[in-house]
């Protein structure tokens, strides 16, 4: 199948003929099911995406006949469509849905454009632009809550797509004719200034100067009109270039384009025969006319067999295939991951499935690579060749005699091979047919690349078949009467299935056990792989397997450079374990749990960016860490706790400390960057001057990106660095986080300013403490409770008065108390605690900002807005785009209330301009609120109500109760 969401909806089948989809809610369902990949859905999710807050009593009946309607409109056999007690899944396979296509191309365009291939840049950004067909699901009738996200990350990234394209052109030499495209996309786009270099750039190699330097003056106009700054440096110098003709601006010499890019999807496959075809007695043969054995070795499939359904179809579909006459290919299906993960379960249970497909017979055979002598592939054959009947004295010497005798045995023959536990590829290249006919099946801790075959790396059990699988050995009546303790265990348990196989085991042997004893257990500091056992099955031991093997491999590598006289790069010490891979391993696993980048490991591990990359792409292939996404890497849960346990075995306390030290100054630094972009004129943490070792990021929006990837590992090292006694370094990552948590982050702001409180009175520092009460404070404001806030700032005020030196603290501290007056109608008090805020900062902006609002509210508007004029001037000047964001919205409402409506919603379109290019949603949508009553002002009704709106959806995803209540009644009067 194929199924397009970048355009109108699109449904074809295999063959490229359009399935209609009947109805528009049966349209809708299958849409919902696609944006989610092919990841579970539940009801509610369902029923909220599909009809919004008008949720009628028939939804659940409704569905399952759309659910039937859409197997009969896609004709498939009912599986594709996964219906349970929890909701819904959609199987859908990588190459069906052009989503997944375009981030694809996306990605590998990313790595091609890093690694400056811009032939490559140039032809993936081709293929992915080519899948779009119009603006994403524009004829499928979802809410908005359901389309916008969607449409707004897709468009960002077809943008992004064709800045990376056309930079590529350029350097290509490819300006001729591409100076058009550019200038719609700079019409369409007039703030975008990657977009304007490009055109001028373009301009300026075909010959058009003066065109250039027309279309830097227009942007720079437009600008300065819509954002109240100047460009940004880089589009300064590029327009100093060309006014000085600057010779290294001319262009490369031009490169023919690919001619056949890349195809945008994969061919379709062909249809797969029937898996289970009827019985029939083979015709009569002399038995003694061919006295070869017909072995049958397989192990037995465990009848408890749960999840992996999509993996085991990929296998037994190519395997139903393996008799197709293919020549010489030989297919080698394999199947990697972890230890514990059921790699030899699925492949066992693939190959009973099959089984009757190959009547000459099954090999199972166990190669031992994980362990510490793996058989060798001369062994192997010669355990293959007598299983087909060669007696033991006339089994050849020698690998390659070995092997052409199996390949001659084996011809003709229709054999199912299953190589289990594979060390690598040289084991097994040995053991393979000459011909097709027969097929292979390996599993392996290590990814085996260089094969033709199916190739699935296995990863954690789905929440759903991990719950099945510890209800069918535990029993389902045990693990429903403790639902909240069955969340525990399947956490502690990572999905792996051998460990859930164990703690199912454990429940099952000790029928006195609750479900809630055994979380107990598991969640215990540092207990959890101690517990997972049951007879001689030990999840640790199975995870270790992979560690000794990287240490071995470590080994093998440092002998191999220094019997060729190098000294290698494994340090002094000559012990591998202290260096490379296995370190890594061990000291890494001490940071957060959560998704990290190249960058941070470095910081930790002390090393060149280089080496670590190295290490952690060896990591990966060994199946001891994960890769989510390229540069990014996590631990499983349980391969964390490994690491931990190895570090404490075979690292010392203080280098322990040390790297934990080295993760949390590594945050501490980058949040101070990246603070300094998204709030310029704010107050940072008092840190070193020397302290500050990050470079600085390029822009606002460098600096959010950071934090958008970042935030789990920045959050969770707040009360890492606490617990490992690095107080001070804890609350002042917590405040350093502050510009970007308001942002909608709420909860995260709550959690790190709770353990930075604690962490500033472990120091003692009563400054550190008032700086945490302060925070505290915002992030209840933020959320709508002013009064409650009064109380953290009041507590913070008693700890500055009658300080020396604390005059920015006092301001800022009187500022936030003003700002609950207002919010609680209290102009008056909230005008005087200004003024005190004024006197010991007379320059701040943010409570300049604040005061023109109290005046606005006293009825003041031109003491407002001459209060406003000040704080632009200043705004302007030190480029702090957030407060005169805050400040152009503050003047939309002071013309609201002075009856200009018109201007003001000028001025509140400025103050979104500036809000949505640094993605401050909190504050977008008090500009959007804003927007919609001065619209309404101008009986200007249906614009009114989009504006509030969409204001009311954003407040309620970020926890606004207030503004949310003010939102629905203006909605309900409407």
């Amino acid at each position: 199948m194929r199924f397009g969401l970048l355009g109108s909806f699109v449904v074809e089948d295999a063959g490229g003929t359009p399935r209609q989809i009947g109805t528009p809610k049966a349209r809708a369902l299958l849409a919902v099911l696609l944006l989610r990949g092919g990841a579970p859905v539940s009801w509610d999710t369902v029923k909220t995406a599909i009809w919004g807050e008008s949720v009628p009593a028939t939804a659940r009946a409704s569905l399952h006949n759309h659910v039937a309607r859409l197997r009969r409109d896609l004709d498939e056999s009912g599986d594709r469509i996964q219906v349970t007690p929890a909701g819904f899944r959609l199987r859908v396979l990588d190459d069906e849905l052009d989503v997944t296509l375009f981030d694809r191309y996306v990605c590998r365009a990313r790595t091609a454009r890093l690694a400056e291939d811009w032939a490559e840049v140039e032809a993936l950004t081709c293929s992915a632009l080519a899948l779009w067909r119009g603006a994403p699901l524009s004829d499928v009738p979802l809410p908005d809550t359901e389309r916008e996200p969607f449409v707004r990350r897709m468009e960002e990234a077809r943008l992004q797509v064709l800045e990376w394209g056309y930079e590529a052109d350029l350097h290509l030499g490819r300006h001729q004719g591409i100076a058009a495209e550019l200038a719609e996309l700079v019409a369409a786009h007039p703030l975008r200034e990657t977009f304007v270099g490009q055109l001028m750039l373009a301009l300026h190699r075909s010959g058009r100067p003066a065109d250039a330097l027309l279309a830097y003056d227009t942007a720079r106009r437009t600008i300065r009109r819509e954002l109240g700054v100047d460009p940004e440096p880089g589009l300064v110098e590029l327009h100093r270039r060309i006014l000085t003709l600057d010779p290294s601006l001319t262009a490369p010499p031009a490169t023919e384009p690919q001619t056949t890019p890349p195809p945008a999807t994969n061919p379709p496959t062909a249809d797969l025969p029937t898996l289970n075809p009827p019985v029939t007695d083979p015709p009569a043969t002399d038995p003694s006319a061919d006295p070869r054995p017909t072995p049958h070795q397989l192990p037995s499939s465990p009848a408890d067999f749960t999840g992996r359904e999509q993996e085991l179809d990929r296998i037994v579909g190519e395997l139903a295939e393996a008799d197709r006459p293919d020549g010489a290919t030989v297919l080698v299906h394999r199947v990697s991951g972890s230890g514990g993960m059921g790699k030899t379960t699925l492949m066992v249970r693939a190959a009973h499935q099959i089984r009757e497909r190959f009547p000459d017979g099954q090999i199972f055979l166990d190669l031992g690579g994980m362990t510490t002598m793996p058989m060798p592939p001369e062994s192997a054959l010669g355990l293959l060749l007598r299983t087909l009947g060669v007696a033991p004295e006339e089994v050849p010497c020698g690998l390659q005699a070995r092997s052409a005798q199996f390949r001659s045995l084996i011809a003709g023959r229709r054999m199912l091979i299953l190589l289990d536990d594979a060390g690598d590829a040289a084991q097994i290249r040995p053991l393979l047919p000459g011909a097709a006919g027969s097929a292979v099946l390996v599993t392996s801790r290590r990814r085996l690349v260089s094969f033709p075959g199916v190739r699935i790396d296995l990863g954690a059990l789905p929440d759903d078949a991990a719950r099945r699988l510890l209800a069918s050995i535990a029993g389902e009546d045990r693990v429903a009467a403790q639902p909240s303790a069955t969340t525990e265990v399947l956490r502690a348990c990572g999905g792996m299935p051998l460990a859930l196989r164990l703690a199912g085991s454990r429940l099952a042997a000790r029928p006195a056990w609750s479900v809630q004893d055994l979380a107990h257990r598991l969640t215990s500091h540092g207990r959890v792989l101690r517990e997972l056992y049951a007879d001689d099955l030990h999840v640790r031991t199975a995870l270790q397997m992979s560690y000794e093997l990287l240490l071995q491999d470590s080994q093998d590598s440092q002998d191999s450079q220094e019997s060729q006289g190098s000294q290698g790069s494994q340090g002094s010490s000559g012990h591998t374990g202290h260096t490379g891979p296995a370190r890594a391993f061990r000291l890494l696993g001490l940071m957060p749990s959560a998704a990290f980048g190249t960058a941070v490991a470095a910081a930790v591990l002390d090393c060149d960016e280089r080496s670590v990359e190295d290490w952690l792409e060896a990591l990966v292939d060994a199946h001891l860490l994960e890769s989510p996404a390229p540069g990014r890497y996590q631990f499983h849960c349980l391969l964390q706790a490994l690491a931990v346990e190895l570090a404490e075995e075979s690292d010392s306390e203080e280098e322990r400390a040390l790297a934990v030290e080295r993760f949390v100054l590594w945050c501490l630094h980058g949040a101070d960057a990246a603070t300094a972009r998204l709030a310029p004129a704010a107050r940072r943490v008092p840190l070193d001057a020397g302290a500050r070792l990050r470079g600085s990021f390029a822009d606002y929006d460098e600096a959010y990106g950071w934090y958008e990837r970042e935030r789990e590992v920045l959050v969770a090292a707040v009360s890492l660095a606490h617990e490992a006694g690095l107080h001070a370094q804890a609350w002042s990552l917590a405040a350093s986080l502050w510009a970007y948590l308001r942002l909608g982050r709420n909860d995260d702001w709550l959690t790190t300013h709770t353990v930075g409180l604690a962490a500033a009175r472990a120091t003692g520092d009563e400054r550190a403490e008032a700086w945490m009460l302060n925070g505290l404070g915002n992030q209840v404001l933020n959320t709508g409770r002013p009064a409650e806030a009064i109380g953290y700032f009041r507590r913070a005020l008693r700890i500055h008065e009658g300080v020396p030196g604390r005059d920015a603290e006092l301001s800022a501290v009187f500022n936030n108390i003003g700002t609950c007056f207002t919010d609680l109608g209290d102009h008056e008090s909230a005008l005087h605690h200004y003024r005190k805020s004024l006197v010991r900062e007379p320059e701040s902006c943010a409570t300049l900002n604040n005061m023109a609002d109290a005046l606005s509210h006293l009825g003041r508007h031109d003491e407002a807005l001459d209060v406003l004029d000040r704080a632009e001037a200043i705004q302007r000047a030190t480029r702090d785009l957030v407060s005169l964001a805050i400040g152009l919205r503050v003047r939309g409402d002071v013309l609201r209330a002075a009856d200009r409506a018109a201007e003001a919603v000028e001025a509140y379109r400025r103050a979104l301009a500036l809000q949505r290019l640094g993605g401050d949603q909190h504050s977008e949508a008090v500009s959007l609120m804003g927007l919609g009553d001065a619209l309404a002002d101008l009986k200007r009704q249906t614009e009114a109500e989009a504006c509030w709106g969409k204001a009311l959806r954003w407040m309620e995803r970020l926890g606004d109760q207030g503004r949310s209540v003010d939102l629905r009644k203006r909605l309900a009067g409407a």
